[in-house]
């Protein structure tokens, strides 16, 4: 292990101007002693030493400025006494910053002590993450069910679709989010009825007792607080700031920036102590019970970027929006109709609708493998003659491109022409309320 340091004083002629001096100053400090080329650290003054480094020392005068520059280089050849190497830096660095108070500037140049310190916490964080993805997906598999994993194939893989189509298709949503990301499943807190639904509440001269349960679902509350709270001794408060604080020093790690030791005992402590909740809080998922209206808020609450939730309420509002337009939804539960979402029936309509939800800028790769992978095969099933009209409705999400609309909507004529007559592209977005609005292109 080595460490080196950049040290800079204001230059004095009559003191600590050579590296005699230097080190001489060095041993003013009672627990360290040098010998030769050998400095000795102990933890006490009766102590006895606990590590021993070589050291060198050069000096010069800083010639553009009235400084005067010391390089401190140590090393020592044990790497187990990576603790005991690290104190003594640090306490280097103590007695350096009194040459002049106020006035010393020490730079780190080399430290491997930081180096395998971070490398020392990888695992802690690396565990501990996986163990939350880990309560998370079975939280989702048990409370909802297996659908919310079959997710919708990342947007920015569209644009390279056609070089992976031996790949896996669909990805982990999980997978995708970043570390602090995760805990919105959890710790987010959510209010279960819209501002509305308590507007229509509160004008109510008298509550029943439903009434009164609907208005305690307007504070907002998180998963955790609602399924886990009453079963672990734990509040999503205290865990999710701790998870937060993992996250600043995981950050430390992840952009390989050295870590110090009490950082590194931070981050195994904070580990530790959120493992074991993690631990606790998954020994008792068999036991949440919940009803629909809970299952689809879970779903919501799931994170608002993931596909897999953007897709389910991209669905589930344009399915509303045809019952709205006097359509009769019916799921598509027939395995040959499981290139389409819903049926929408009104009169001698039978309407085969498949919705997507696609950024701009990956439209033109979305439709091409929808056609291919799906709508295609789907057309040369004797059982889906049955319907009068396709729709594939597009929801447009939110871009931060300039992507043309009018090239989507040329190229979405193009192809509906080719494929089939039965064939129609819409195209609307999801309000602040989640509700399907077309847009009139």
């Amino acid at each position: 292990m080595k460490t080196e340091f950049l040290i800079l004083v204001p230059n004095d002629e009559s003191f600590c101007n050579s590296k005699k001096a230097f080190v001489d100053f060095l041993k003013i400090d009672a627990l360290i002693s040098v010998t030769g080329q050998k400095i000795f650290y102990k933890r006490t003054v009766k102590g006895r030493d606990l590590v021993s480094v070589r050291f060198s020392v050069e000096t010069d005068k800083v010639q553009s400025k009235k400084e005067r520059y010391f390089l401190l280089a140590l090393e020592c050849e044990d790497e187990s006494l990576i603790d005991e190497f690290s104190e003594l830096c640090e306490r280097i660095k103590t007695i350096a910053d009194r040459i002049s108070p106020g006035a010393t500037a020490i730079n780190t140049i080399w430290d491997d002590v930081g180096r395998i310190y971070a490398e020392k916490s990888y695992p802690f964080i690396n565990e501990v993450e996986n163990l939350m993805r880990r309560l998370i997906a079975k939280f989702m598999l048990i409370t909802v069910g297996m659908n919310w994993s079959k997710d919708a194939i990342h947007p920015d893989l569209f644009k390279k679709i056609e070089n992976f189509e031996e790949e896996e298709l669909y990805l982990n949503d999980l997978h995708k989010l970043d570390f602090i990301h995760l805990k919105q499943v959890l710790f987010e807190k959510k209010r279960d009825i819209s501002l509305e639904e308590i507007d229509r509440l509160l004008s109510k001269t008298t509550f029943s007792d439903e009434d009164k349960e609907k208005i305690l679902k307007y504070i907002p509350r998180s998963n955790w607080e609602k399924y886990f709270s009453a079963l672990i001794d734990e509040k999503d408060s205290n865990l999710e700031k701790k998870w937060e604080l993992l996250y600043k020093l995981r950050n430390k790690v992840a952009h390989n920036r050295n870590v110090r030791k009490e950082e590194f005992e931070k981050i195994k402590g904070l580990s530790l102590q959120i493992k074991d909740v993690i631990a606790k809080a998954t020994a008792k998922l068999g036991e949440i019970d919940i009803n629909e209206e809970d299952r689809e808020l879970i779903i919501y609450s799931y994170n608002s970027d993931s596909s897999a939730a953007i897709g389910f309420l991209s669905e589930k509002a344009v399915a509303e929006y045809y019952m709205k337009s006097g359509f009769e939804v019916t799921s598509t539960e027939n395995r040959y109709h499981q290139a389409f979402d819903f049926f929408a029936l009104k009169g001698t309509q039978k309407v085969a609708v498949e919705v997507k939800s696609v950024r701009p800028r990956t439209f033109v790769p979305m439709l091409r493998m929808t056609i291919d992978r799906q709508l295609k095969h789907a057309l040369q099933v004797s059982d889906i003659d049955s319907a009068t009209k396709i729709h594939l409705v597009c929801v447009l999400r939110d871009d931060d491109s300039d992507y043309p609309i009018s090239r989507i909507l040329s190229y979405a004529l193009k192809i509906s022409e080719e494929i089939s007559d039965r064939l129609e592209i819409f195209f609307g977005k999801l309000n602040e309320e989640n509700e399907f609005i077309p847009l009139d292109l």
